[in-house]
């Protein structure tokens, strides 16, 4: 009796997660449409504008992750990010 209440429970708990990933699923389409219309979406091209402006400062201009952090808009983690995610593209071309 218990084995059957316990696995009752377990299926109760998968369709509630699972209806609850799609209600967020769902959410963040609305979100990422309305930014489509209020023109904040700015998209992949605006984001690599952006990902040299921390190129250039971190290496033309010798900027500190802080400083450049403060004059691209980004955080210093995301700052981290975007250099490893170059550096790693710049290995990946030799292989």
């Amino acid at each position: 009796m218990i084995t059957a209440i316990n696995n009752m429970l377990i299926d109760l708990m998968a369709v509630m997660s699972h209806k609850d990933w799609l209600s967020r699923r769902q959410r963040q389409k609305q979100v990422i449409e309305r930014a489509h219309t209020l023109g904040k979406y700015r998209g992949k091209q605006a984001d690599q504008e952006r990902h040299q402006k921390v190129l250039y400062y971190r290496h033309v201009k010798k900027l500190s992750t802080k400083e450049t952090a403060d004059a691209t808009g980004y955080g210093p983690s995301q700052i981290c990010r975007i250099q490893a995610l170059y550096r790693q593209s710049e290995s990946g071309n030799f292989g």
